[in-house]
């Protein structure tokens, strides 16, 4: 949603999940990953914004980025595994912007990971999802989260970020491949006052919406054995 007027890094906080999953019998050969976009050059903040580009957000949605350049779903998993920890970078809105989304998006931002099972087309049930938490204090920098239970992830499963109130993790002007989708339907793209967000564990969302040139800035840690 957009307001009128108005990298990435080893996740450290990760670092005990990672070391405790580590020192279980039998994954002492596990391969540590981080799993996010490829880097885009053009791509800017999102907020505060200017008056010719607006302060934009996701608002109320589950989000994945479906291209970046010639490359698809970068965020598919190619190994099974675990998510042990996730981060987000969050542009940073002023103080008036976080009023007026806090006031008109339900709530104060908030995001979680989720995991994706693609059941046809562009229909995906929500296999899993972190614990939902709370942005604001992170706002203009970068932040990691340790889970403290870790999800099983399996080969082809995708990430992906739910906000079911805002988030200003876009990355704005990215290349003309550049596109991320929505769970939204395709006939309500501009309908973004309407929570659309993949809630519940089981369900299954249709990702119509396609909106091109920016970047969700989120990234997953992820163990797996070879």
């Amino acid at each position: 949603m957009r307001l009128p007027g108005s990298h990435r890094r080893t996740a450290l906080l990760a670092g005990a999940a990672l070391a405790g999953v580590l020192a279980l019998p039998g994954v002492a050969d596990a391969v540590v990953s981080t799993i996010t976009s490829p880097f885009d050059a053009t791509a800017t903040a999102s907020c505060p914004g200017s008056a010719r580009v607006p302060c934009t957000v996701i608002s109320r949605t589950t989000a994945y980025q479906d291209v970046v350049g010639t490359e698809h779903t970068p965020m598919r998993i190619t190994t099974a595994g675990r998510i042990v920890g996730w981060e987000i970078t969050l542009s940073a809105p002023s103080t008036a912007q976080t009023r007026y989304f806090d006031e008109t998006e339900g709530g104060t931002a908030r995001a979680a990971l989720a995991v994706l099972r693609n059941v046809g087309g562009l229909d995906y049930r929500l296999v899993a999802q972190t614990p939902l938490v709370h942005l604001e204090p992170y706002f203009g920098r970068s932040a990691s989260f340790a889970l403290t239970t870790t999800i099983p992830v399996a080969r082809g499963d995708l990430l992906a970020l739910t906000v079911p109130t805002w988030a200003p993790a876009l990355e704005l002007h990215a290349g003309a491949g550049t596109a991320w989708r929505a769970s939204r339907r395709a006939t309500a793209c501009t309908a973004v006052a309407h929570q659309t967000a993949q809630l519940s564990a089981g369900s299954v969302a249709q990702y119509g919406c396609l909106y091109q040139t920016a970047l969700v800035s989120f990234a997953a840690i992820e163990i797996s054995t070879p």
